[in-house]
């Protein structure tokens, strides 16, 4: 049976697309996540708003392909791309990423929901007689992103509410499970002012105002 390979998707061009997805040459043996819970500040222990970090690393090796064997850089230039900036605009940031392996009830088992590739080191480690890297490690570190408006959210859920709109979303479909009133959808709008609310695009930041009584008396 052949082993599932580690699997990486990535941002191509447009925020919030994971159009770009590619399996890594060898599965790396182990995988490292840690994540801070708590920290000790003068009062006493406070959650910790610290994100998740995922750090891995990958073996490359073009002399199991063929003879002769292929410049590894080929491979590696991979990973080493997600560090460039080219989403965005003014200015560009880089990609955006998801790590995936195996499976959890059937379905696909997700690493790093979304992150990005805080830093990477390479060490290329057998070369031919010309010089030719043909094995290489690299070294990586994936760090979780949250959109910062996010971040507020989880640290103040009460003054600061906002919401991420996912595929297929409308305004409705938000306002019915934000207030349990789809009709209560101009309350959104007209806090983000949106001159189109029928023009929602996946990864949008919403901020969720408090309903008051006057909103629920006006709406219709």
């Amino acid at each position: 049976m052949t082993l599932e390979k580690l699997t990486i998707k990535a941002e191509k061009s447009n925020s919030g697309k994971f159009d770009e997805k590619f399996k890594v040459l060898f599965n790396p043996n182990q995988v490292q996540i840690v994540k801070t819970g708590w920290k000790m500040e003068k009062y006493g222990p406070v959650a910790s708003q610290e994100l998740t970090q995922l750090s891995l690393d990958l073996f490359f090796d073009t002399t199991l392909f063929g003879y002769p064997p292929e410049n590894v850089q080929n491979y590696t230039r991979k990973i080493f791309s997600l560090t460039q900036p080219r989403v965005g605009t003014n200015p560009k940031r880089p990609p955006r990423c998801q790590l995936i392996w195996g499976t959890i009830s059937g379905k696909d088992s997700v690493l790093l929901p979304d992150g990005f590739l805080e830093s990477v080191t390479k060490k290329l480690t057998h070369f031919l007689e010309d010089g030719t890297p043909v094995r290489a490690i690299l070294s990586c570190t994936f760090k979780e992103w949250k959109e910062p408006r996010k971040k507020a959210k989880i640290a103040n859920p009460i003054d600061d509410p906002v919401r991420i709109v996912r595929r297929g979303e409308t305004l409705s479909s938000i306002a019915a499970e934000e207030y349990g009133d789809p009709s209560l959808w101009r309350v959104i709008a007209a806090e983000n002012h949106l001159i189109n609310p029928r023009q929602l695009n996946p990864g949008m930041v919403l901020t969720i105002p408090p309903l008051r009584i006057n909103s629920v008396t006006q709406r219709g």
